[in-house]
């Protein structure tokens, strides 16, 4: 931290309010930008935010507009190089913050900007097949009780054709269900999801049953809450088990480009880019036809 300390003593008295990085960490946690953030994306941000205030919130903000500066927040992010995504999500903290801070005329530079992840997978692969269902169906307890409930299955079976988000799975209400289609504000993006009532949708929403409020109930009969829906969650996963409740969308989109629908249909319902829709249709749509299509030639 040798260019912090060199920057703190060469600084001239200012008359500014906004001194240091911590200045700037709280005015972002006050913008508009940060407020309009989904509850949950604000809660990870101000772990992360206080992480970022520990290390770095004493230093002027003249120093993050010097590129050496760069060097440091890499090597603070190499400190959780044993968890990948955790120091990614250092990385892109900082790129976030000094970016807004630059759009706002804080800072000239945004020095965190493009820090390569060290994280990396293929989404396209994170698709749930039979084998999942199967082993979350089998999932007990100590004592041999099925973790596996029918109000869990509802919720799984829900986001497997709708593509929604836990957020947004938790909130949907009977008021956003029509005959066609649930149409809702998404709570990450603000944007319109429009999301079409096939047959299999259909048949779930008639077995749930249609009532006031929100579609989902727990084994209480209350609304779930998304920490309450992901607690059950990861309670039923059986030991290894590689999928989690979010791959539930790269499910969806399998789903629909199943019964015809094309890359750019599918990327505006779910809300992904015809590119990422197109490497789920090669390795799971296409993979499977190319299979069922020889097996039916060598059987005939």
């Amino acid at each position: 931290m040798a260019l912090i300390s060199k920057a703190q003593h060469a600084r001239a008295p200012s008359s500014s309010k906004l001194e240091t990085l911590d200045d700037i960490l709280d005015r972002y946690r006050n913008s508009p930008e940060f407020k309009g953030l989904a509850d949950s994306t604000q809660r990870d941000y101000r772990l992360w935010l206080d992480r970022v205030s520990s290390k770095f919130g004493s230093a002027p903000i003249d120093a993050f507009q010097d590129q050496r500066m760069r060097t440091e927040i890499i090597d603070w992010r190499n400190t959780w190089a044993d968890q990948p995504r955790s120091a990614d999500k250092a990385s892109v903290t900082m790129a976030t913050v000094l970016g807004w801070a630059q759009g706002e005329g804080l800072v000239s530079v945004n020095i965190a900007a493009g820090i390569r992840q060290l994280h990396h997978v293929n989404k396209s692969d994170q698709v749930w097949e039979t084998r999942h269902w199967e082993a979350m169906q089998a999932s007990k307890d100590a004592a041999g009780r099925s973790l596996y409930t029918d109000h869990l299955d509802r919720a799984l079976r829900l986001a497997s054709l709708t593509g929604l988000r836990l957020g947004d799975l938790v909130r949907l209400t009977w008021n956003d269900v029509g005959d066609k289609a649930i149409i809702l504000t998404t709570r990450k993006r603000k944007g319109r999801a429009i999301i079409p009532i096939l047959p299999d949708l259909r048949s779930l929403l008639d077995s749930i049953g249609r009532g006031e409020g929100e579609v989902l109930r727990n084994s209480r009969g209350k609304p779930w809450t998304e920490s309450g829906l992901g607690s059950v969650f990861q309670k039923a996963k059986p030991e290894g088990f590689d999928r989690t409740m979010h791959d539930l969308r790269g499910t969806y989109a399998t789903w629909l480009a199943m019964r015809g629908l094309t890359d750019d249909e599918i990327a505006r319902t779910i809300g992904w880019t015809a590119k990422r829709i197109s490497e789920i249709r090669a390795r799971y749509v296409d993979e499977a036809r190319v299979v069922v299509s020889m097996v039916e030639r060598l059987s005939a």
